[in-house]
């Protein structure tokens, strides 16, 4: 264990979400062969630090670390870098407009550089694509988390390989329904995710008042939270309800009959496919990285179409039957394409590479 090769994992998100739990997992997976240290902000989120420290890595703070580069942070992750002496460093950009200054760093410490992106937000403005288009130049090499990422990583005129997100099987809450004071007998569709613009709650609640009108007693419900979330409970009324936010969100999926994922912009979508190895069937938005993760294992429709979205929704509440097929083909597309055993495996042959 002494003689492991030494990672930086760099972040300077604040909140916790599906990039940081890549980082766990990667320390959690390969915490045996290598040794992993996490520069994080001095604002980050705790359950970031206890998942990591849980995972087995040893997280660092770096005052002022944060979305927006402020030299002397930049200064101090490069002292921090160089106290580390890390054989590669790699940083996590939760979106195309993140990590300039953990990227500035990297290369400031004169380190090998990695990067995985892990969204791409549409039509920013031109200034921000501009400095994006910096950014992903300054790795080595950028992991897009699916090939729509990795598409628009070229496109930037970075260089850019796919490694397909991996997960690590939900704990599933035998009492999930109870917990979240469902009738046992109640038809449920499940929302995961934080309340943005971009995840579409607004859709599925358009959506859930068609689908009441076609089988009376359904209702929604999503975890989650998010500046809109006041507004949204009292848009969703009795149809959809917004719960707020559940630590390991995903061990609620026994609660629900389907998944609702009508999100206008995904680059993987983690969510279902936690979802669909958890054996709950997906209906979600045929956009970006999403159809790369359902494929015909669940059901994609058009973004921003909520007769559509409820038209799929009413199917599969109206025929049991076809919920369970769905179900078991998501369940054997995720079993054999979304491990995290492949994918870790997989970011291990990359370090090899790069730290050579």
């Amino acid at each position: 264990m002494a003689d492991r090769p030494t990672i930086a994992l760099v972040s300077d998100a604040a909140g916790y979400g599906g990039a940081q739990v890549y980082l766990s997992q990667l320390a959690a997976h390969l915490g045996e062969r290598w040794r992993f240290v996490v520069l994080v902000g001095d604002e980050v989120a705790d359950e970031t630090v206890r998942r990591l420290t849980a995972a087995g890595a040893e997280v660092r703070h770096v005052p002022g670390l944060g979305r927006i580069p402020r030299p002397r942070a930049i200064l101090a992750l490069v002292r921090a870098v160089r106290d580390v002496d890390p054989a590669l460093v790699h940083v996590g950009l939760t979106d195309q407009g993140d990590g300039l200054g953990p990227l500035l760093a990297g290369r400031l410490a004169r380190r090998p550089l990695l990067a995985t992106l892990h969204l791409v937000i549409p039509q920013r403005i031109r200034p921000r694509e501009w400095v994006s288009t910096v950014a992903l130049r300054l790795p080595r090499l950028v992991i897009g988390v699916s090939e729509s990422v990795a598409a628009y990583v070229r496109s930037r005129g970075g260089r850019a390989t796919v490694v397909l997100n991996g997960i690590d099987p939900p704990e599933l809450l035998p009492d999930a329904r109870a917990q979240l004071d469902l009738p046992a007998d109640a038809l449920v569709v499940g929302g995961i995710g934080r309340i943005d613009d971009q995840k579409g709650w607004d859709v599925l609640c358009r959506a859930m008042a068609v689908v009441r009108a076609a089988v009376p007693g359904a209702v929604a419900v999503v975890l989650g939270d998010g500046p809109g979330l006041a507004e949204l409970q009292v848009r969703g009324g009795d149809a959809v309800r917004f719960v707020g936010y559940r630590e390991r969100a995903s061990s609620y999926l026994p609660a629900f009959d389907l998944l609702a994922v009508p999100s206008r912009y995904e680059a993987f979508g983690r969510v279902a496919a936690e979802a669909m190895l958890g054996g709950v069937p997906v209906v979600a938005s045929a956009v970006d990285g999403l159809p790369e993760v359902v494929g015909d294992a669940g059901v994609l429709v058009p973004p921003d179409r909520p007769e559509a979205l409820a038209e799929a929704i009413v199917r599969l509440l109206s025929d049991p039957g076809e919920r369970v097929a769905v179900a078991e083909r998501g369940r054997l597309r995720a079993t054999e394409r979304f491990s995290a055993d492949r994918m870790v495996g997989e970011v291990e042959r990359l370090y090899r590479e790069l730290v050579r």
